[in-house]
């Protein structure tokens, strides 16, 4: 098997800690980010290296994959071969065999992952959310406690389920959040 970098002996590269500096180095290009989409929404198999052009091809011009140029192709195929595909195999994330045309993540790419999770500019971070929500109940059942209208009246069981129900809303929408941010979460809609 002929690659772009010699193997290291065993299973040396999974178990190194991968920089947070290469991290944000390998996401800060979108052409990169979405070569992991695509290796990770195939589950660990590898692909072909002709079908990653095309879907990153389809992706940086925002056409479907029958839709892309000769050009288009030529120009992922090119930056994909001189710059992304070595860059990423030297930082051990993927494994790409020059004899067959095959691209893989490796263990590495688990590690990547991590800080895919982006906050849009209009919303807060969940740990913000969470901690506001829990600030919130606090002070309900304080409220409750010293006897402050509406809440005297409210049951304590009651205000303790609806609190409940609150925190177990909210995680299930974070649950769902967390899902679509994962690498190669948009590919498994298609």
């Amino acid at each position: 098997m002929r690659s772009l970098r010699r193997r290291l002996n065993g299973s040396a590269a999974a178990e190194e800690v991968l920089p947070r500096e290469t991290v944000f180095e390998i996401l800060r290009n979108e052409r990169r980010r979405h070569v992991l989409r695509y290796l990770k929404a195939h589950d660990g198999d590898s692909v072909a290296f002709e079908d990653l052009v095309e879907y990153v091809a389809a992706r940086e011009n925002d056409l479907a994959v029958e839709e892309i140029t000769a050009t288009q192709r030529k120009r992922t195929y090119a930056g994909l071969t001189q710059t992304h595909l070595p860059m990423l195999e030297e930082r051990g994330v993927i494994n790409y065999d020059l004899e067959t045309g095959r691209v893989e993540l490796t263990a590495r790419a688990r590690r990547v992952e991590f800080y895919l999770e982006p906050v849009p500019e209009s919303r807060i971070p969940w740990s913000y959310y969470f901690l506001g929500l829990s600030l919130v109940c606090v002070a309900a059942l304080a409220m409750e406690a010293l006897a402050f209208p509406p809440f005297d009246s409210i049951p304590v069981a009651v205000l303790l389920g609806l609190i409940v129900l609150a925190f177990l809303i909210s995680s299930a929408v974070y649950v769902r959040q967390t899902d679509r941010n994962r690498l190669g979460a948009d590919l498994d809609e298609e």
